[in-house]
């Protein structure tokens, strides 16, 4: 490729950056966000997701095209020194992607070795970008966060009792939890705590579906004999139930902590509609934090 017709294509694509720079910063975000939530399904949770997929969206493309553009015009610059690599990594990569054997150069195997090359590198290249738009996907979600912050793919109620645990127990606290639901992850959050989740026989092998729509048998702490407690021997006992056939609306604000907790959070006209109870044990009986 000559020189001239190089400069040519580089310039004809610093003009087509230039436009795309002008519209990503002409167009206001809002405009963008409130394009993507006409095209998305009316559920509240999909509405959220486009508000905030469109704003990163349109934030890494204001970022973006202004950063190609200004390659773009470096190369147009130093048009020269751009031909002579670009022919220098052509050049190293049709000798290194030669195969000869026994002096000859074996044409299919050759031909065949840059095909897996371009395929190897067109794999990366698509990962890289598909990983660039999951990030963008789950952005309304994680933003700056790391997974432990954020806690995915569990319920709001879910989180809320973490972080109620991680705030009123002690690192090295046992805690026993008695629930309507299977809560082994919470023991991954709130390491290095130990948790002891006792579950009913009944719903040993059963799978729980969403939004309790498979009730699961569930212990109690007066269900519990002495034995079993005393084997666990928790500095804690978590009562967490959210299923209808749990719910005790007389004991939503048994736990003043609890709610002290989530009004901080979701101000002071809260009102629980689950029951969680966190008390401390000690020598066979039970007493408030």
């Amino acid at each position: 490729m000559s020189s001239p017709m190089l400069r040519m294509i580089l310039m004809l694509l610093v003009v087509l950056c230039a436009v795309a720079t002008f519209f990503v910063w002409v167009i206001p975000t809002p405009v963008v966000q409130s394009w993507m939530m006409q095209r998305a399904s009316a559920d509240r949770y999909a509405q959220y997701a486009a508000f905030e997929q469109a704003f990163a969206f349109w934030f890494c493309l204001r970022i973006l095209v202004p950063a190609i553009m200004l390659l773009l015009v470096a190369g147009v610059y130093f048009n020269e020194s751009v031909e002579k690599f670009l022919f220098q990594c052509g050049k190293t990569a049709y000798e290194q992607t030669v195969v000869e054997y026994k002096g000859k150069i074996e044409l299919k195997r050759t031909v065949l070795f840059r095909l897996f090359l371009l395929s190897w590198f067109g794999l990366g290249l698509f990962h890289f970008a598909d990983g660039l738009w999951q990030r963008i996907e789950d952005w309304p979600w994680y933003h700056f966060s790391a997974g432990p912050e954020i806690m995915p793919n569990i319920s709001d109620a879910n989180r809320d009792v973490i972080r109620y645990l991680q705030e009123m127990t002690e690192e090295d606290s046992r805690i026993l939890v008695l629930s309507d639901q299977k809560l082994f992850f919470l023991s991954y959050y709130l390491l290095p705590r130990r948790l002891f989740h006792v579950i009913h026989p009944e719903s040993e092998f059963v799978i729980p579906k969403a939004n309790q729509e498979r009730q699961l048998a569930a212990y109690r702490f007066e269900d519990l004999d002495g034995k079993t407690v005393a084997e666990i021997s928790p500095d804690y006992i978590l009562e967490y139930f959210e299923g209808k056939r749990y719910l005790k609306k007389d004991e939503f604000q048994s736990d003043p902590f609890w709610i002290q907790f989530q009004r901080r959070r979701y101000g002071p006209a809260y009102e629980p509609t689950y029951n969680v109870r966190l008390r401390r044990y000690a020598s066979g009986h039970h007493s408030s934090k």
